[in-house]
């Protein structure tokens, strides 16, 4: 079988075939753009449409406008693992595989958090498990779990992703792998520097190797294999050192080689396909590209100065996406071909001068086309890419064609910057029209040109309506032979016609034969009939929403429905209903709309802007075609044309474009956006925008969103987004791709982004996430109802203290009316009686009995008044204080003990001296110390009397002590005697009203102690 290998070896000749007018229009993206280097070493499209590129200093993600840009950071982990990025792949799980030269292997998952989205295999002399080395040239997926590296120096590596580990299943032949493809029968073929092309079977590890290869000086071919690749077909191509380009049919076995004979001598360093070539980087010489079908090559070369070619002809890596575009990756940036315009053919013309304009088209009955310029006539033969050039001038003076008119008798007429004339094309000689020059204004056209012709009958007679621009219209009586200008007395065209405006820019006739005038300050003009009755206008209002939106009018068509497509140069495009009467305008058309066609499926092509513009009416879909030949040289301008073929053509300096709309495919028009990061205060959380629900903790509601829309049809993307919720309307950010939010309050909102290609055509389709900020605890509804517990039961409380205080009061009141009654009651009724026991005494004439009574009187007076001293001092707040009870029975004791030779002494615990008591404490220890010492001066015959009051243990202890006769607490009949004046009785009751614990020690002729000890409140 080893021999078999060249068994039908087939050497071809490899020929160039010029390829001017095929070149590619080639875009070139550098440092410049964004790049993060340009050098360009490997390409790859993800799944989402992102574009990534591994150039030598980082790998850049790009969009089609924004790049993101990773690279390597030293002793950090969270990043590349180095910066010479050499391969990139995509697995089925959507990772990033990362091959570099100077840092191993990185995997790359942006699913997850930003501090777990790089993992580094990098070589480690102190882990035997860790990646060999860290210069690896190729990867590639085997589809089994396991991902397969091409190394500088350790032969080929099977990574499983699984196990997490480095496996060496082959170890002979030389260590160098240069390239990598996947083959038919889960073959993988490894390009070897020095050994030919190694095959393993990916399930089995049995491989193939060619041991002739081990002889170095042996003549033989694809000795080491630069680039691999399988095609479509599975057929595999591969380049080599000896810069022959070799093919293997898997169905054949078949292996043909394109030699360097006669051709490009140079190496293929890689490989693409696309629908009909096989596309081909060289080392030193650009891209070739091979067609399938007519089997030629053709070579693109950089060509300095010249728009439109490859950057570089030191090619690194060419690359076809998905949907095919191109990518060219060189050592002098990105180069990008999209075939999405390639059906508009840029086409220059021989540059007879610095500038040329291109005014108008006109394909003959040949299907030639002619191009009216500034420097006269340029005819090209059908199918030829030739020109022909005839130079016209008129009395020494060069012309310039800017109309071309056919007349229904088949007469050609040039308008041009001097006059009309009738042209014969085969003696390439123009004639005047007879009386042209009687003509003030047409006899030569002073600073102008003719810029519209159209035929008519006028007052019975042919004529041709002429647009001399600035000089209102002039028409040309065929039959007499006579210009009609606006210097014509005798016809006074400008006042009969009403002819508001003297710049004219194009004359339409209609189906009905009516004529239509665009004009640059007066809106549309319709002119209803032929014998010069005034023009009516169709003028801008703005109060009126059915109006033309400008008055400055550039072209009109009408379609198969007999209505009206209206371009306005400042007011953009506008729909007239010829039934209605009234005019739409097309939201978001660019407002510099210039010329207009209708092709055959009645889609509208404009040139807005320089640029290509298509509104299809069936949709309602606006684009643009940004062609990116068109973006340095000098836009497009005026008019287009359609030939018999429906082929349109447009103008600008020095060239023309033409295309075939039915050969122009759709720009997708709302390409799908993908979220790509979420920043709280700037820092991200990348990893939460791919979850379903979005949940954030409160301090968490700032934050900014960043998304994109990978696109490369050119820079037209627009966003639009909203957060529900929040926003009423949609958001229109233009190009900008972040959306910001800062405090936001807590609840449920879900957020929402479209894209379009162009503003403000956006259809049902977005991208949106829930997102939810949790309530602080003091905003969640179990804290609002355990508040409004606490409230209820705050108020229920102070309703209870309230109730409890009126009883309180009351309890005070009823005390206060029961002492008033108990003591002021009864010692008032003893004065009442002792009163009307005086007046008997006195009716009696017993003086000494009279006496006696009035004395008790007066006891029982001043008695009174000392119980209601008590009562109002107890009820008076301001002797709360201790120092009041001090105060109070000082003043009480002191003279009642002095006036019978009794030592009295208060001794105070000083801790007391800042404590306040509450009425009835206060009362009733006043009271207890009062009865006690009334009964000690009254009736113990003491000679001093002690009083101590202490605070131990949050009790307070209060002790009365005489030197007074005591009494016996054995004998009744000693105490019966003892209260019958209720002093103990009144003792022992207001000791139980303070809860106080009572204790009587007396003895006869041994005095009396009370104690008292209660709690201190």
């Amino acid at each position: 079988m080893k021999k078999d290998l060249f068994k039908y070896l087939i050497i071809l000749s490899w020929f160039i075939v010029p390829a001017q007018n095929k070149d590619p229009f080639f875009k070139t993206y550098t440092s410049e753009n964004g790049l993060s280097n340009d050098k360009v070493n490997t390409l790859l499209e993800d799944s989402r449409g992102f574009l990534w590129i591994g150039t030598e200093d980082g790998l850049n993600r790009f969009d089609g406008r924004y790049y993101t840009i990773f690279r390597n950071i030293p002793h950090q982990n969270n990043c590349l693992s180095g910066n010479i990025i050499t391969d990139i792949l995509e697995d089925k799980d959507g990772v990033i595989w990362v091959a570099t030269a100077d840092g191993g292997l990185t995997k790359y998952d942006f699913r997850l958090a930003t501090n777990k989205q790089f993992t580094q295999y990098k070589h480690s002399n102190k882990n035997v498990n860790s990646i060999p080395e860290n210069g690896i040239n190729k990867i590639i997926d085997d589809g089994q779990g396991n991902i397969w590296l091409a190394t500088s120096g350790s032969n080929l590596i099977q990574y499983n992703k699984k196990l997490n580990r480095f496996f060496y299943p082959i170890k002979i032949g030389p260590k160098a792998i240069l390239s990598l493809t996947m083959g038919i029968n889960d073959t993988l073929w490894a390009g070897r520097a020095g050994g030919g092309i190694l095959k393993v079977n990916v399930k089995t590890l049995k491989y193939k190797n060619d041991s002739r290869y081990a002889d170095l000086y042996k003549n033989l071919p694809h000795v080491s294999v630069s680039a691999l690749y399988k095609d479509k077909s599975n057929s595999i191509w591969y380049g080599s050192w000896d810069k022959n380009v070799y093919n293997y049919d898997t169905k054949t076995n078949i292996e043909k080689v394109y030699t360097k004979n006669n051709l490009i001598d140079d190496e293929i360093v890689s490989f693409a396909e696309d629908k009909n070539k096989i596309w081909m980087a060289g080392k030193n010489t650009g891209i070739t590209t091979y067609d399938k079908k007519s089997h030629e090559f053709y070579n693109l070369r950089n060509t300095p100065f010249a728009e439109g070619s490859i950057a570089s002809d030191h090619t690194n890596v060419v690359y076809v996406s998905k949907k095919g575009i191109v990518w060219v990756g060189t050592n002098n940036g990105l180069s990008m071909y999209n075939p999405l315009f390639k059906p508009f053919q840029q086409h220059f013309l021989p540059k007879e001068k610095e500038k040329t304009t291109v005014y108008d088209f006109f394909e003959d009955e040949k299907k030639n086309l002619w191009i009216g310029t500034s420097e006269g006539i340029y005819i090209k033969p059908f199918g030829k890419e030739i020109f022909e050039h005839k130079i016209l001038s008129y009395h020494g003076q060069k012309l310039s064609v800017t109309k071309f008119f056919k007349d229904v008798d088949g007469t050609i007429y040039l308008g041009t910057n001097y006059t009309l004339f009738k042209y014969f094309p085969a003696e390439n000689r123009i004639e005047i029209l007879p009386g042209t020059e009687n003509d003030p204004v047409m006899k030569q056209v002073i600073s102008s040109r003719v810029v519209s012709i159209v035929r008519d009958t006028i007052e019975g007679h042919a004529a041709l309506v002429v647009s001399p621009y600035g000089h209102y219209l002039t028409y040309y009586d065929l039959v007499a032979k006579k210009w009609i200008s606006r210097q014509d007395k005798q016809k006074k065209i400008v006042k009969k016609l009403n002819l508001q405006d003297n710049l004219i820019r194009k004359f339409y006739r209609d189906r009905n034969g009516k004529i239509w005038l665009a004009t640059n300050h007066h809106g549309l003009g319709i002119w209803t009939n032929q014998q010069l009755k005034p023009i009516q206008y169709f003028s801008n209002d703005p109060a009126d929403n059915n109006s033309i939106s400008s008055n400055h009018i550039f072209d009109m068509q009408q379609d198969k429905n007999n209505n009206f497509w209206v371009s306005t140069y400042g007011g953009g495009l506008n729909f007239y209903n010829l039934t209605s009467k009234k005019f739409t305008h097309v939201p978001y058309s660019s407002n510099l709309t210039e010329g207009l066609q209708l092709d055959k499926s009645g889609n509208l092509w404009m040139i807005c802007n320089g640029h290509i513009h298509k509104y299809e009416p069936n949709s309602k879909i606006y684009s643009c075609y940004d062609l990116p030949n068109l973006q340095k040289s000098n836009s497009l301008k005026g008019y287009l044309y359609r030939d018999s073929e429906n082929k349109i053509y447009g103008a600008g300096e020095n060239y023309y474009i033409v295309f075939d709309p039915k050969t122009v495919e759709k720009i997708n028009h709302s390409p799908k956006v993908y979220l790509t990061d979420f920043k709280i205060f700037d820092k991200s959380f990348s990893h939460l925008i791919h979850q379903d629900i979005l949940k954030l903790d409160y301090p968490q509601n700032y934050f900014t969103i960043e998304f994109s829309a990978p696109d490369f049809s050119g820079d037209n993307i627009k966003y639009a987004y909203k957060l529900e919720g929040i926003d009423k309307n949609w958001h229109e950010s233009d190009k900008l791709n972040t959306a910001n939010y800062s405090n936001l309050p807590s609840g449920k909102y879900r957020f929402l982004v479209r894209a379009s290609n162009w503003i403000g055509g956006y259809t049902g389709t977005y991208t949106s996430i829930k997102i939810i900020i949790t309530p602080p605890f003091w905003a969640t509804w179990w804290f609002v109802l355990l508040m409004l517990l606490l409230c209820l039961s705050i108020g229920y409380f102070i309703y209870l203290y309230r109730i409890n205080n009126l009883q309180k009061n009351k309890m005070i009141r009823n005390r206060i009316a029961q002492d008033l009654h108990d003591q002021i009651g009864s010692t008032l009724s003893s004065i009442s009686i002792y009163s009307k026991v005086a007046k008997i005494y006195q009716e009696q004439n017993n003086p000494d009995q009279l006496q006696n009574v009035l004395l008790r009187i007066s006891d029982s007076a001043n008695e009174m008044i000392s119980e209601m001293g008590d009562i109002v001092w107890a009820l008076n707040s301001k002797n709360d204080s201790f120092k009041s009870i001090i105060n109070r029975i000082n003043s009480y004791a002191k003279p009642l003990c002095s006036a019978k030779n009794i030592k009295f002494e208060f001794i105070c615990d000083p801790q007391l001296m800042d404590v306040n008591f509450d009425m009835q404490i206060r009362k009733n220890i006043f009271l207890i110390i009062k009865e006690a010492l009334n009964n000690g001066i009254k009736h113990s015959l003491c000679s001093y009397i002690d009083i101590t009051m202490k605070v131990k243990n949050q009790l307070i202890i209060l002790e009365i002590t005489d030197d007074g006769v005591g009494f016996s607490t054995d004998h009744k009949s000693d105490s019966e005697r003892l209260m019958a004046g209720n002093g103990l009785t009144n003792i022992k009751l207001r000791a139980a009203e303070l809860k106080a614990e009572m204790e009587i020690v007396s003895r006869e002729e041994n005095g009396t102690s009370i104690k008292l000890t209660f709690k201190c409140s």
